[in-house]
């Protein structure tokens, strides 16, 4: 048996309660057949792409309540992580809400019931990866050497520090002939791309070298086709001048790494990096969360990076009940190294127990919107839904309306969106959301919609 898989587990048995009756006792609408999929899949691994708008919150709590109520885990054993505090609190909130209606279709109401009762006692975990990387931090960083009582720096804090590093920094670099704001700021970026990545300066500063090598070891092409010495073309050149830029910025990255252990501090990046290492390293750390967690719920898996991928492979792989839950389509973590990809390689980084790839389950009825907008949203987002599903609409959904407008001014265009709104607003809609590029445009309709009348 492979280190990183549990105990042997029990031949599957029927199950007590189907998604459809426990919905019905818990008088909730019935799932739809993706969704029931998706809530009594036998644990193990598995990755759902869900749509936007197609209710994976609320299948997320089906999905434990499923496996509470017949007793596959308790449900202090169930893990649940996402990017934000806010959405940790709404999936927290959500699960511990429908825990609460099972446990009275039960009969388990009473206090006294609950604590003899292991099937029900006990809450759930729900943070964000980030909370969840500090806990392992502070239980296992001294494996690495580093003190468990590290102090999490805040976000003031860090560009304090970095700034005191860029100001301090005695050597002219023509690179970094930049304002001292900027230089922080490039500092700070690398330094999180850096740990993100979980590699270090002297890496980077070793590739960036052979990367200019191999370039400028490349012949440049005439016209006539042949191989001839001479400068690389102009975007080759842009290239490499924002690599030898990166690699300046490297005394800076070691005079900040310094200047945090002297503090006895770390970083946001840092904190997922020495948890990754933790996890990548020490086996029986995973032995011991997965003892912790028989479920694991991850959100938003499209915009996990490779430090967080590294993480949750080497806590929870080989064949661990994980279900993962995202939308390629929604991935917005690229800047800091998240890649929509690692929604679709998860069946491959998390097989299942007999090596298989994890099955991928969708979800694809939107309960957000109606018929028409779905239409324009599906054509929109065309080149970047791959193998995502078409959003379909749910069985309340209407025909909907599309309506657009090309206006002369932006102060026309304000008003115009105004008047459209207004006109909701006097309906029976109480909620609406306004998209817009920029701050100013959003200003604007704020203003005219005031002058309507709408809060």
């Amino acid at each position: 048996m492979s280190e990183r898989e549990g105990p042997p587990r029990e031949r599957a048995r029927p199950a007590r309660f189907g998604p459809e009756e426990l919905a019905a006792a818990l008088h909730l609408p019935p799932p739809t057949p993706e969704q029931a999929a998706v809530i009594a899949a036998p644990p193990g691994p598995a990755v759902v792409v869900a749509g936007a708008g197609s209710g994976k919150t609320e299948t997320m709590s089906a999905r434990v309540v499923w496996l509470v109520a017949n007793e596959l885990v308790r449900p202090d054993q169930v893990l649940g992580l996402t990017f934000t505090t806010k959405a940790a609190g709404e999936l927290g909130g959500r699960i511990r809400t429908r825990l609460a209606q099972l446990r009275a279709f039960l009969g388990g109401g009473g206090a006294g019931n609950i604590a003899g009762d292991p099937l029900l006692a006990g809450e759930p975990t729900v943070s964000t990866y980030h909370s969840y990387a500090g806990r392992l931090v502070a239980e296992h960083a001294l494996r690495l050497g580093v003190e468990p009582s590290v102090r999490l720096l805040t976000e003031a804090m860090t560009w304090q520090l970095a700034q005191r590093v860029v100001r301090t920094y005695d050597l002219d670099v023509p690179e970094l002939d930049n304002a001292e704001t900027t230089v922080t700021g490039w500092l700070l970026d690398l330094a999180g791309e850096l740990a993100e990545h979980l590699v270090a300066p002297d890496e980077l500063r070793r590739w960036t070298a052979d990367l200019r090598a191999a370039i400028l070891a490349k012949p440049r092409r005439s016209a006539s086709g042949r191989g001839v010495a001479g400068e690389p073309y102009a975007e080759v050149r842009r290239l490499l001048d924002r690599a030898a830029a990166r690699a300046a910025l490297l005394p800076l990255v070691e005079r900040y790494v310094r200047a945090k252990e002297a503090s006895a501090a770390i970083d946001f990046g840092d904190q997922v990096a020495i948890a990754a290492r933790v996890a990548d390293s020490f086996a029986e750390v995973g032995r011991q969360e997965r003892a912790r967690y028989a479920a694991v719920l991850l959100d938003e898996y499209q915009d996990t990076g490779h430090a967080q991928l590294t993480l949750l492979r080497g806590l929870y792989g080989g064949g661990h009940p994980v279900t993962a839950v995202g939308d390629p389509a929604q991935a917005i973590y690229g800047w800091r190294g998240a890649s929509e990809a690692s929604l679709r390689r998860f069946r491959d980084h998390f097989r299942t127990a007999t090596g298989e790839p994890a099955p991928v389950l969708p979800l694809s009825v939107s309960f957000r919107n109606d018929e028409l907008i779905l239409d324009v949203a599906n054509d929109l987002s065309a080149e970047l839904r791959g193998d995502v599903p078409l959003l379909t609409p749910g069985p309340r959904g209407g025909p909907g309306v599309v309506r657009a407008a090309l206006l002369p001014t932006v102060l026309d265009e304000a008003d115009w969106l105004a008047a459209q709104l207004a006109e909701v607003w006097e309906g029976e809609a109480r909620t609406v959301a306004v998209l817009c590029r920029r701050r100013s445009q959003f200003d604007l309709v704020a203003r005219a919609l005031r002058a309507r009348g709408v809060p």
